[in-house]
């Protein structure tokens, strides 16, 4: 009886009943704790081999070569935004440095 007055109070207080049964859910019920995990064994003895770690097995070459490609499309373009005017220069300097 008394929930049911609380909630005629709130529900008073507010535009919309779901707004007023939301709120009542959140001030009067209980707090439901969640369930802690406990890991027994130690991280050294994780594999990596079930993760999904990409190993950089890429060459200098490959890497050049995917940088002109990307730099090539960008200046191909018609219209080139502020954005694509600043990755054109960021892509040469890195085209100078490695070369």
């Amino acid at each position: 009886m008394i929930k049911l007055f609380k909630y005629i109070i709130i529900r008073l207080t507010t535009r919309h009943a779901s707004t007023a049964a939301s709120i009542f859910e959140r001030i009067f019920q209980p707090i439901q704790e969640q369930p802690i995990i406990i890991i027994n064994h130690p991280i050294e003895s994780m594999s990596l081999s079930n993760t999904s770690v990409k190993k950089n097995s890429d060459s200098p070459v490959n890497k050049k070569q995917e940088i002109k490609e990307a730099l090539n499309f960008l200046k191909a373009k018609d219209i080139k935004s502020k954005r694509d005017k600043g990755s054109i220069s960021m892509l040469e300097g890195v085209l100078a440095t490695m070369t």
